[in-house]
């Protein structure tokens, strides 16, 4: 825990998306991916893979966007720097170690953006809309990666607006999540290049092999896209759960 807060004074975040909870947030993802490296790194395997793939298959290599590139784990960096032109890193704050890698590529480049463009309505108190971020075009890049982060996107703004505005019913909140989700897949239609999305499709709470709920983290906002699929082992107990383990089914789309 004091390494975390050590970490949440030193990393540099704009402030607005440091009081919505996104810095804390993503201290707090890299410390679990700490706790359970060895069940993730399968999943983390996967990913790069499907984004090489995708990386491969692109024609003109100009330009790579990567949207939610804030820890890097699941990012295949070293080989995306070394067949595009230049890479753009997009998150709303990146973790120290993350800054630090982009420093040896020269053609990498780091770019706070709120993707759903809802931080600003948030802070006075609405209930927003979400909406294409502005100063974001993915409209010049050869290829867009979306790597596990669509179904996570939704959290921390329905966090807040719980804190905020707690008389806030269920059905709106629902809403609101679903409208995010529905949002970034629209975000990514506007690419004229090659779309690459990884997201977890299902949330599975096990005891040993025995499913005992299944959970939509989508929404119902489900992809209609064929990709490659596999296991995520993301949460073992007792990391969220004492007597029983999350396991996510993650989906790997390219067009």
């Amino acid at each position: 825990m004091l390494i975390e807060a050590l970490k949440y004074l030193t990393t540099p975040c704009p402030a607005p998306y440091r009081r919505i909870g996104y810095l804390k947030e993503l201290i707090a993802t890299e410390a679990r991916f700490k706790r359970n490296r060895a069940t993730w790194q399968p999943h983390l395997d996967r990913t790069r893979a499907v984004i090489i793939k995708a990386a491969e298959q692109v024609t003109r290599k100009d330009t790579v966007i990567v949207l939610g590139a804030g820890m890097l784990a699941d990012i295949p960096l070293d080989r995306l720097a070394h067949a595009f032109g230049r890479v753009r890193l997009v998150d709303v704050c990146f973790l120290n170690e993350t800054r630090r890698a982009a420093t040896f590529y020269s053609n990498v480049e780091l770019e706070h953006h709120d993707v759903t463009g809802i931080v600003a309505p948030l802070l006075s108190r609405e209930v927003p809309q979400p909406r294409l971020p502005s100063g974001l075009s993915l409209g010049d890049a050869d290829l867009v990666i979306s790597a596990n982060v669509l179904a996570q996107l939704p959290l921390i703004p329905l966090d807040y607006l719980r804190r905020q505005r707690p008389s806030i019913d269920d059905e709106e909140l629902e809403a609101f999540a679903q409208a995010i989700i529905r949002s970034h897949l629209g975000l990514l239609e506007t690419c004229a290049g090659t779309v690459c999305l990884v997201t977890e499709v299902e949330r599975q709470i096990r005891d040993g092999e025995r499913l005992v709920e299944s959970v939509d983290p989508l929404r119902g906002v489900l992809p209609d896209r064929e990709g490659d699929e596999w296991v995520w082992d993301i949460a073992p107990r007792p990391e969220l759960l004492p007597d029983a383990d999350i396991r996510n089914r993650v989906r790997g789309m390219v067009w």
